[in-house]
């Protein structure tokens, strides 16, 4: 309605949304909302999926990406069933065939014996020698036959199995296919209601903070989580910039937290003035944080798999930030240790099977030399940390000191495996991932500004967020009726470990539900709704609002 001063006249079934809150407007003389609603005419569905088309922000599938999506699934299926059924009748047939080789064997052997019988019958007469040698070509004869039987027996063996295995492999690359595909679709749904539940609430954020006169301004971030592992993941959250200058981000959580106290003080400036806003202490106010001076500049993964079959390898690494952009390169150089502890294992310890290296004992070098081509405006500081193996505590290089591009490291860390074991040799088939953590040097000047305007100010680490609360203050989100919104934690800062006082009670939704109706029906008394006031319809009749 921005912009429209004589207003919009309203129809029977068309949807109005305040905040986060989607309406329809029902006329009686028309219809009830209950036939709008049976006739699905009007849905949660429709109406979110409108206001997302309406703001250009982002639209669901259409029916023709959910028919192919639901055909690619049945054809998935469809391979995973008759790669299960060519299994079953190759197994069939090769028995089938195993049986009737043996039938005609035990025939033709019969078929022998019955004429070794009679030509026994036939040479009785005749004299030993000859008899002997007949009798040692059929003995021959059924050493040839039993020869030939079994080497075809152990071809038919071997062409079965090599069938079977073939089936496996098909069915369980069909089972994967079917996998990633659940898989990515699951996925992309999470990253869509992660979507529709974090933007709108930067928007709602950034208009109090314009309301307030705040220089601060939300954005909606995605980050690629990369772990090592074959499937990857993504994270969202709400990065806050101040003149251009990225200041902190909030998960969902605390984005939604936040908005919270906004409301709360956005509320009270305009009963006391909007003098409240800036007469806050930095701990009560809600777009405030310890700014974040060091940033993971990105993340490099390294294979491990040269380790395992005991040779050196050397990688130059791409280092991937978490928009997935590369943001450098990595030189790292790993290496088995021989039995003396130089670089590199001699031939005469070398193993052909990796399995022989189980209860042994095993070392390993991993040398990180440098980095190079790393960004100009975080390449201050820079640090390398890793976790190896099953170590609780990450691995952490020793900063190079000043604005580096370049950064040389020249680390080496030697790793003893003794004895091997199983799941050492699976971690072996895995990555080892580098990150790479720098300064911002556009962060570190607006710090260090704040920290020379504010010379009283209780001194808090850049980029750690602080724990400190003023203990004549209120815990950080409470408000003045003592309870905190929903999301925050009940122990409050500064609280005796032993429990003295009982911790504030922390509402939960429907108790923040129910005091917001009650705010709306003092509202309604007085005759105003969210700023617009309510009167009668045309003639007389009311019109109601529907809450879908």
């Amino acid at each position: 309605l921005e912009g429209k001063a004589e207003g919009v006249t309203l129809a029977h079934g068309d949807r109005v949304t305040f905040g986060q809150c989607y309406f329809v407007f029902v006329d009686p003389a028309l219809g009830k909302a209950a036939d709008l609603l049976n006739e699905g005419k009007v849905s949660f569905e429709m109406a979110r999926k409108e206001l997302a088309e309406a703001q250009g922000e982002m639209g669901g599938a259409s029916e023709e990406e959910l028919k192919a999506s639901r055909a690619l699934a049945e054809e998935l299926e469809r391979k995973v069933k008759e790669a299960q059924v060519a299994k079953e009748q190759a197994q069939s047939e090769a028995g089938e065939l195993l049986k009737k080789r043996e039938e005609e064997f035990r025939q033709q052997m019969e078929k022998r014996r019955q004429e070794w019988l009679e030509e026994q019958a036939q040479a009785a007469a005749a004299d030993e020698r000859k008899a002997a040698e007949e009798h040692k070509k059929h003995a021959e004869e059924l050493e040839r036959l039993q020869r030939e039987f079994e080497e075809r027996q152990k071809k038919a063996e071997a062409d079965a199995q090599r069938r079977l295995r073939e089936l496996e492999a098909a069915a369980k690359k069909a089972a994967a296919e079917e996998e990633d595909h659940r898989y990515h679709e699951q996925a992309m749904q999470r990253l869509e209601e992660q979507l529709m539940f974090i933007m709108p609430l930067v928007k709602e954020a950034n208009l109090i903070a314009q309301e307030l006169k705040r220089p601060q301004r939300l954005e909606t971030k995605m980050h690629c989580e990369i772990n090592g592992s074959k499937r990857g993941g993504m994270r969202v959250t709400a990065c806050m910039y101040r003149e251009g200058v990225r200041l902190f981000e909030w998960s969902p959580e605390t984005l939604e937290n936040r908005v919270f106290l906004l409301r709360e003080l956005l509320q009270r400036c305009e009963e006391e003035g909007f003098e409240v806003a800036d007469s806050l202490a930095d701990e009560d106010d809600p777009l405030w944080d310890p700014i974040e001076v060091e940033r993971l500049i990105g993340v490099s993964q390294v294979l491990l798999e040269g380790v395992l079959l005991q040779v050196e390898h050397s990688f130059e690494a791409r280092i991937l930030s978490t928009e997935g952009h590369q943001a450098g390169v990595l030189h790292v150089e790993i290496a088995p240790l021989g039995r003396d502890g130089t670089p590199g294992v001699p031939d005469d310890e070398v193993v052909d099977d990796p399995d022989e290296l189980l209860g042994t004992r095993m070392s390993v070098l991993v040398h990180v030399v440098k980095a190079r081509e790393l960004p100009e405006d975080l390449a201050n500081d820079v640090r390398v940390e890793y976790n190896y193996f099953i170590d609780d505590r990450p691995q952490k290089l020793p900063v190079v000191q000043g604005h580096c591009t370049n950064p040389v490291f020249n680390h080496k860390k030697t790793f003893v495996q003794d004895p091997v074991t199983s799941r050492f040799l699976e971690y072996l088939q895995s990555k080892l991932i580098f990150r790479v953590y720098g300064k911002d040097s556009t962060a570190a000047a607006l710090h260090d500004a704040q920290a020379v305007a504010e010379p009283g100010a209780v001194s808090v680490d850049a980029g750690s967020p602080s724990d400190a609360q003023s203990p004549a203050s209120p815990a950080r989100g409470e408000n003045s009726a003592g309870f905190y919104p929903p999301g925050m934690i009940e122990s409050q800062p500064g609280s005796p470990a032993g429990g003295a006082s009982p911790p504030k009670t922390v509402p939960t939704v429907s108790q923040v539900r129910r005091q917001a109706e009650e705010a709306m029906e003092e509202a309604q008394d007085e005759g105003v709704v969210g700023g617009a006031t309510l009167s009668s319809g045309e003639g007389g009749r009311s019109k109601t609002c529907c809450i879908l």
